[in-house]
């Protein structure tokens, strides 16, 4: 089953699905002035062959989502055990919030204090970039279209370092 709870700002619309299927029609239950959503759900063995999560993936998964939409709050639960378990995700800082976490992480030292970040539009389509230097000669670059994690990377981070290989290029040839 799966439950699922929309606050607009005006009303709590509710509906649960039993294997996919509503149970019922879509329902206004109260009244409130917050907005989200909230999704709980017990997985089903017919459908999942595995029901066991693990708590840290989902956790890491999340982050990245929490930092990826800048100011979205992402309450993570798992009452599982005795003790439920529970993460608030916000970062109103995004993506320049997300270098700081994985610098602070990893234990390494800054070379500069402000992350670097660019943001542009065109159409519907928007781009945003958080950089800042450490002190490892090891290159972490995490690429994500449409807020997924694009592990092989891809044109656009292919792209990214070349256009920034030409600006330090040019940048050198102009100031010696």
């Amino acid at each position: 089953w799966l439950e699922v709870k929309v606050f607009d700002g005006e009303h709590i619309h509710y509906q649960k699905f039993q294997r996919g299927v509503p149970t019922a029609d879509l329902q206004v239950i109260g009244d409130t002035k917050k907005t989200g959503t909230e999704v709980v759900f017990s997985p089903d063995p017919e459908i999942f062959e595995e029901l066991e999560y693990d708590y840290d993936t989902l956790l890491a998964r999340l982050r990245e989502q929490a930092f990826l939409n800048a100011g979205g709050r992402i309450l993570l639960k798992d009452a599982r055990g005795e003790e439920p378990v529970e993460n608030d995700l916000c970062y109103e800082g995004g993506i320049r919030s997300f270098v700081e976490y994985i610098h602070k992480r990893k234990g390494l030292e800054t070379l500069h204090p402000q992350v670097i970040y660019l943001s542009g539009s065109k159409g519907t389509t928007t781009a945003e970039i958080a950089m800042q230097y450490n002190e490892s000669y090891n290159e972490l670059v995490m690429s994500f279209a449409n807020d997924i994690h694009t592990v092989e990377g891809g044109t656009h981070e292919q792209g990214f370092k070349a256009a920034l290989t030409r600006v330090f290029n040019e940048y050198a040839r102009r100031h010696n």
